[in-house]
């Protein structure tokens, strides 16, 4: 009787073993990194004056992504312009036309391995800019 509770023992620890191993290899560090942000060079500008608006990201788990910023004057977002193909770092210059706040985000967007189309990856916070 104590030769069949110690094959237990030992059988129920080596399964623990092995459930824990498991649990360690699943948990490991992910190997695929996604950023994206946006910045601006200056908070705030008089009327005509010219912000630079830079946005950097990429997606290392994808193979092909583009690297997009969108401008917001009002209520609605309008793109601004897109860099070139898996581009980790797109710049623009916009001239300020009108008062107010204006607003600005960087989206990555990203083609999944198998993927026939872009689809959004990631959207960075904003970056505002008071033109006075």
């Amino acid at each position: 009787m104590p030769d069949r509770l110690t094959r237990r023992a030992a059988a129920a620890a080596l399964t623990g073993t092995l459930a824990l191993a498991g649990v360690a290899v699943a948990a490991g560090p992910a190997s695929a990194k996604s950023e994206v942000s946006v910045a601006t060079s200056a908070s705030s500008l008089r009327l005509g004056q010219t912000v630079r608006i830079t946005a950097t990201g990429g997606d290392d788990g994808v193979r092909y992504t583009v690297l997009c910023v969108d401008h917001r004057v009002g209520g609605v977002w309008r793109q601004l312009g897109c860099g070139p193909n898996n581009a980790r770092r797109v710049g623009y210059a916009v001239r300020a036309t009108q008062r107010g706040t204006q607003q600005y985000r960087a989206r990555l967007l990203a083609m999944r391995f198998g993927g026939r189309f872009l689809t959004v990856d990631r959207i960075s916070g904003t970056a505002s800019v008071l033109v006075h």
